[in-house]
């Protein structure tokens, strides 16, 4: 084979090895790519299943709470429509405030500061064996000198071993033995009703719990406990603001009242105090994760208030007749949820909305 032969060929298997290459490269980043689609999809549709999963558990927790606080006042009392009527009224009537109790306190009883929202803190009596759903009425302490009701959470249970089960649960999860103890450690904190400074571990223990089969009563038990430790966090870093501030003893009863209203995620009172209280949490040594949780739970106050001021001016507007009262409120419902509507019926009511003596975010936010 001459030289130029020679050349030839291994021209030609150069080129030939290297359309070679080009075609497993092509093909592998096919494969890569169909993988990593596939991957992203996987992930999205188990993301997208997680969220609804605890979206639905956490919508649970309202209702949960409103009906263990019926079930406890009227398991005492008798059963007939009157009686039931009744109690219903007084629990509409009345200041219910959700406290969690720590595990040996409901167990030994003890007692617990409360803050109500009036401002004012009271330290609370626990009777030993207090469990979930026990009640204690505070006479005469709550807004207008009415009468306060608690209704107490606890993992307390003398019939049922909730720590074995959280245990064993943390146990058999398939994570490192270092976040194993870590999450132990959280438990334990958030069982005692203390704060739990590993959020990272208490974040993951959060994903265990919601991600098992374990008895929703239990996993609603679990996230009341959860989330009042991050609360702890908030107040304790809130209270130190405050003692160590110049503010007169009334200013600081308004902004623990008006964060109470934020915490229990209920509309604000008024504005007055909701921006100095951003202010201070934001400049506070709280931890990151925790000041975001309390803007989130501001946020949604405030728009809860917003909401309320819209609703009652639509609905008593004079500038609206009677009759179209309930077509109005329909309208600004379906804005909300962001649906099509008549455009002359929304320049009508943006004239009324705009023209009303509300505060000025109300017409922003609309």
């Amino acid at each position: 084979m001459n030289k130029k032969q020679e050349s030839s060929l291994w021209k030609s298997m150069t080129n030939k090895a290297s359309e070679v290459r080009e075609n497993i490269g092509k093909e592998v980043s096919k494969a890569s790519k169909s993988i990593s689609n596939k991957s992203s999809e996987t992930a999205k549709n188990k993301a997208s299943e997680m969220e609804q999963f605890i979206t639905e558990k956490a919508s649970n927790v309202g209702k949960y709470f409103r009906e263990t606080a019926k079930k406890s006042t009227l398991k005492k009392q008798q059963t007939d429509s009157e009686v039931w009527q009744e109690t219903e009224n007084n629990l509409e009537q009345e200041e219910i405030y959700h406290i969690f109790v720590g595990y040996q306190t409901a167990n030994q009883g003890g007692t617990q500061k409360v803050t109500l929202k009036s401002g004012k803190s009271y330290n609370v009596r626990i009777r030993p064996n207090s469990t979930e759903g026990s009640t204690l009425r505070l006479q005469k302490c709550g807004l207008q000198g009415n009468d306060a009701f608690l209704v107490l959470h606890t993992f307390y249970n003398p019939e049922l071993n909730l720590d074995r089960r959280m245990n064993s649960l943390v146990i058999r999860a398939s994570i490192y033995e270092r976040s194993k103890t870590r999450c132990l450690e959280a438990y334990n904190r958030i069982n005692s009703g203390l704060q739990t400074y590993d959020l990272a571990a208490l974040n993951l223990l959060d994903f265990l719990v919601e991600a098992s089969n374990i008895d929703s009563l239990i996993g609603l038990r679990y996230r009341i406990a959860s989330e009042n430790s991050r609360w702890v966090g908030i107040d304790k870093g809130l209270e130190q603001v405050l003692d160590s501030s110049k503010l007169m003893e009334v200013e600081k009863y308004n902004l623990k009242a008006t964060y109470l209203y934020i915490k229990f995620a209920e509309p604000l009172p008024n504005f007055d105090k909701f921006r100095q209280l951003d202010a201070i949490i934001l400049n506070s040594s709280i931890a990151p994760e925790l000041k975001d949780k309390y803007l989130l739970a501001s946020a949604i106050s405030m728009t809860l208030r917003i909401d309320m001021l819209i609703v009652n001016l639509i609905s008593s507007s004079p500038e609206i007749d009677n009759s179209k009262h309930c077509k109005y409120l329909s309208v600004y419902q379906k804005l909300r949820e962001g649906a099509t509507v008549d455009n002359g019926i929304i320049q009508n009511l943006d004239s009324v909305i705009f023209e009303a003596e509300i505060p000025r975010i109300c017409k922003i936010l609309y």
